[in-house]
């Protein structure tokens, strides 16, 4: 199995560095740009000198030894000898990681494709890459596995037919079986073009399930993990169409058949084919397994940029709340495709973990904002999920679509007041406030709107309104307990009053009774509460309970 895999005249070099040549650092663009390449002309030896040149060119790294699978087993492919540093790289069981091996920086990068792994580089370095030179090297692993295991596909087809043909000398059926199989070979040799040029169109995975339905002349769709249609082609008929998210495996009520695309053990999507009798050919399901391949790299590249993306649109969040100025702030949301210039308001939702689905809160948050079409910046925290969302939308949705997206009604929403950009700290304060008195409530679950608390943004109702119920008891316990023993309306007489600014014909109106009933009624009050309503700060100690008491009830129950 010894190869070189030293650069030659296929020039990756010339891909790998597509953004040095301008000065640029590389980036995930180059990254896509390798793995098109990988896909021009699949081999394992084409694949590992692109492979090996864009390390170098991204990371520094040189590939101390490359393996392929053979067998089950990882075998040495190129290098030097060196019995432990193989045992070192299959210890890690196809798990990426750092390796202890001669003092230098030595990393084992793996390669999957259709969910296995396919091969593996030993890096070394001189020091440990960046983080973000890490997540190219890891994002070049996924085209490089697709990539592996095409070729592995071709070679075996290869084989299969350099074993018809010798067997074709001894029987013209033999002749006739290898025609066959040719002919087999060149319809999905077609077919594998198709799927090339229509991944290296620009089209994105629209392009590439249309490419697919029209080769196999069946209606395809690519769903995201979520169970959303990403592409569909093929279904023009509306009774054909999937419902839904599709279920891996077949389903005889849809007449549908999905398997999942994986990437590092992750579901990136669902690839589902209108198949109800069973009837696909060798070519279709070889059209399927290279389409879900293609759309793989396809799949990780997004995620790869999405996660990027993320990165720097949750630092960005984290430091809107953080207090002082972001200078560069709308700069960098403006390369994020998000507006500062406008109002804005901080939500927080805290979550039960781990959801029972285990689909991420800061994951589900997201998605939904996206579906509710809200531009929003999220940053997972440790004590919940930030969210800087574009004001003038209503989010009295959001809690029951993230609880029905994590299969789990046992979170707390809190909402800051609207802003500008540069007072989001008083709305991420108002929004962790609102957060609080909410899960700190009889009725935890939920969402609570900071700008629709009223008398409880000033009021504490921590530890389940303790202090809060223990100041109502000490000025209104005395009055709430005696109506309740002598059916009176004591306390309803006595808010009418307040609310009414002391004014006697106001208040008999609100109450429908005459002057000399309420008269009467607030004597009683006097006499049953000893509490002295001319006194200005009885009165005002005597009104907040009132309305204390009334927003507990009115919002907690």
């Amino acid at each position: 199995m010894s190869s070189s895999i030293s650069p030659d005249s296929v020039a990756p070099a010339s891909v790998a560095s597509a953004g040095a040549a301008t000065g640029a650092q590389p980036g995930l663009y180059d990254v896509f740009r390798v793995g098109s390449a990988m896909f021009e002309r699949p081999s394992t030896r084409r694949t590992f000198r692109l492979a090996e040149t864009a390390a170098s060119e991204f990371a520094g790294c040189i590939v101390h030894a490359a393996y392929v699978m053979s067998s089950g087993h990882l075998v040495r492919y190129s290098g030097k000898e060196d019995r432990r540093l193989d045992l070192l790289v299959e210890a890690r069981s196809g798990a990426n990681g750092v390796l202890a091996h001669d003092g230098a920086w030595s990393f084992a990068l793996f390669f999957r494709g259709n969910g296995k792994v396919k091969g593996a580089f030993a890096l070394q370095a001189d020091a440990e890459p960046s983080t973000e030179t890490m997540a190219l090297l890891l994002a070049l692993a996924e085209p490089t596995g697709a990539a592996l295991a095409a070729a592995e596909l071709i070679d075996r087809q290869r084989r299969q037919t350099k074993e018809l043909r010798r067997l074709g000398k001894a029987t013209e059926s033999s002749s006739q079986v290898m025609a066959a199989t040719i002919v087999r070979l060149n319809a999905q040799q077609a077919i594998r073009d198709a799927i090339v040029v229509a991944a290296g169109s620009g089209g994105g995975e629209t392009r590439i399930v249309e490419t697919a339905s029209t080769a196999t002349g069946r209606p395809i769709v690519l769903q995201d993990s979520f169970g959303n249609d990403l592409a569909l082609a093929g279904a023009g008929d509306p009774a054909v169409r999937p419902v839904g998210n599709l279920s891996v495996g077949p389903d005889p009520a849809s007449g549908w058949r999905a398997s999942p695309i994986r990437s590092r053990g992750e579901t990136l999507g669902i690839l589902g084919i209108y198949d109800p009798d069973d009837t696909r050919s060798d070519d279709i399901r070889f059209a399927l397994d290279y389409t879900s391949a293609t759309l793989a790299v396809e799949l990780a590249h997004r995620r790869s940029v999405a996660e990027v993306e993320l990165r720097l649109g949750r630092d960005l969040a984290d430091d809107l709340v953080s207090g002082p100025e972001v200078f560069d702030a709308l700069a960098r949301a403006g390369a994020l495709g998000f507006d500062l210039g406008g109002l804005h308001r901080a939500v927080l939702v805290a979550w039960e973990t781990p959801t029972p689905n285990g689909v991420d809160v800061s994951a589900a948050v997201r998605y939904q904002l996206a579906a509710m079409r809200i531009p929003a910046l999220v940053s997972r925290r440790p004590e919940a999920t930030l969210a800087i969302v574009a004001d003038g939308h209503d989010l009295s949705p959001l809690y029951g679509r993230v609880s029905a997206a994590l299969t789990s009604p046992r979170g707390t929403i809190g909402i800051g007041g609207r802003c500008a950009a540069s007072d989001l700290p008083r709305s991420f304060a108002e929004a962790t406030r609102a957060l609080r008195i909410r899960a700190d409530s009889r009725q935890p679950l939920g969402l609570s709107n900071h700008d629709e608390l009223g008398l409880l943004r000033i009021l504490d109702t921590s530890e389940d309104g303790v202090r809060l119920t223990r100041y109502i008891q000490e000025w209104l316990g005395v009055l709430i307990e005696h109506d309740a023993q002598h059916r009176a309306d004591l306390v309803r007489t006595l808010t009418a009053y307040l609310d009414s600014g002391g004014n006697y014909d106001r208040t008999a109106a609100a109450l429908v009774i005459h002057r000399s009933t309420l008269r009467y009624r607030l004597r009683r009050i006097r006499e049953v509460s000893g509490l002295e309503l001319n006194d200005p700060d009885v009165r005002l100690n005597v009104h907040i309970a009132l309305r204390a008491r009334a927003a507990l009830r009115d919002y907690f129950g």
